[in-house]
This record gives C-alpha cells, sequence and structure tokens, in this order.
C-alpha cells in the first residue's frame, strides 16, 4: 500500500520516541494492528539513544535557533549527541561559516545553556 506524505518534518530522536511511543499506545489500543519489524527496530534504537525528554529537546532546539541564529539541522544534531565539551561542539559546527568561528568559551557557554535547560 503506498502511503501518502502529508507532512515532512526534521524532528530529533527524543521526539521521534515521543511520536513512536504514542504511536505504539495507539496500537494496543486496536489489537488487531501489531508493530512491523521496522517499527520494533527504530523503536529500540530510539529508546536507547534518546537522552533527553522530547519536552527538553525541543526548548534546546529552539534556544539554539534563537540565540545562535543557528540552522535547525545543527540543533537537531546537537539535541541528538548532547555534547559535553566544546570540541564535541566544534565537530558538529564546522560546516557553519559563522558558528564555526565560536570560541571555546563561546562553545562552553551554550554547553552550560543546554545543561541549564535540562535540569
Amino acid at each position: 500500500m503506498v502511503k501518502k506524505i502529508i507532512k515532512e518534518e526534521l524532528v530529533s530522536i527524543p521526539e521521534v520516541k515521543e511520536i513512536m511511543e504514542e504511536l505504539f499506545e495507539k496500537m494496543e489500543q486496536i489489537e488487531t494492528i501489531q508493530p512491523d519489524p521496522f517499527q520494533d527496530a527504530t523503536y529500540e534504537y530510539v529508546h536507547n539513544f534518546s537522552k533527553m525528554s522530547a519536552e527538553v529537546a525541543k526548548k534546546i532546539i529552539k534556544m539554539l535557533v534563537k540565540d545562535y541564529s543557528m540552522d535547525i539541522e545543527y540543533a537537531i544534531q546537537i539535541v541528538n549527541i548532547d555534547p559535553n565539551y566544546h570540541q564535541e561542539l566544534r565537530v558538529i559546527l564546522e560546516k557553519d561559516v559563522t558558528l564555526r568561528d565560536l570560541s571555546d568559551e563561546d562553545l562552553d557557554i551554550m554547553i552550560q545553556k543546554i545543561r541549564d535547560l535540562q535540569a
């Protein structure tokens, strides 16, 4: 069966986890529908690699886009990886011409803002 794409949106791993949890709850209510192997594998992946709640992820993405004029793709990668050190952050941002020039101190401040939102 061909499925029609209604909406396309970039989302982080924690957001995918939230979406899949809602989907699985609905499937449990309809006993005749079971998740397929692809859905099971995807859910297992997001369950293992999600490092924060979807709500916190959305706040961090919003802060990064607003405060640093960051493209959403980079903000989502930061949420997915959840870097602890400025070197990790620098690897993510190296292709962005404005953000790659941030100092180590600025990157440490960015990491601290992320930690504050996770608290």
